[in-house]
């Protein structure tokens, strides 16, 4: 009994942060793009110099960017990869969620994720505290 408890238990922990989860996969995509983009300026070939501007001795203009070796770069989008399929996993876990009655995941919605005080979800769906957290530890436990 002890076992399904804590598996309840570590269920509602996983929702709770399901949008945290969500933030850092927006975060961890920005970051994706920018390096994506600054892997795009290396592979483009140097400006090129008229014939002219290459005989001269005079110094040509230079372009002040900070020199990371592509290796590196792609080595920091394979990690911020792997992080966000590690974030999606954590979502992808709450699916079974998806089991309860439409009612039940709008409470867990309420609470978890828009951050709604209790009492305020306790009213608007009928129950006591109490007798709502312990209705929704009930529910879950019938579908695991």
């Amino acid at each position: 009994m002890n076992n399904k408890s804590d598996r309840v238990t570590q269920l509602i922990n996983d929702f709770k942060s399901v949008k945290y989860c969500c933030n850092k996969i927006i975060d961890i995509n920005l970051q994706l793009e920018e390096l994506n983009h600054k892997i795009l300026g290396i592979s483009h070939n140097r400006q090129i110099l008229s014939a002219e501007q290459e005989k001269s001795m005079l110094p040509m203009p230079k372009y002040n960017r900070y020199y990371t070796s592509p290796l590196a770069m792609l080595y920091e989008i394979e990690k911020l990869e792997e992080e966000a399929n590690y974030y999606r996993r954590r979502i992808i876990e709450c699916k079974a969620l998806e089991l309860l009655d439409i009612k039940d995941q709008n409470i867990l919605f309420d609470l978890y994720i828009y951050r709604t005080d209790p009492y305020i979800v306790c009213e608007k769906y009928g129950y006591t505290k109490r007798g709502m957290y312990k209705h929704i530890r009930n529910e879950i436990k019938k579908i695991l």
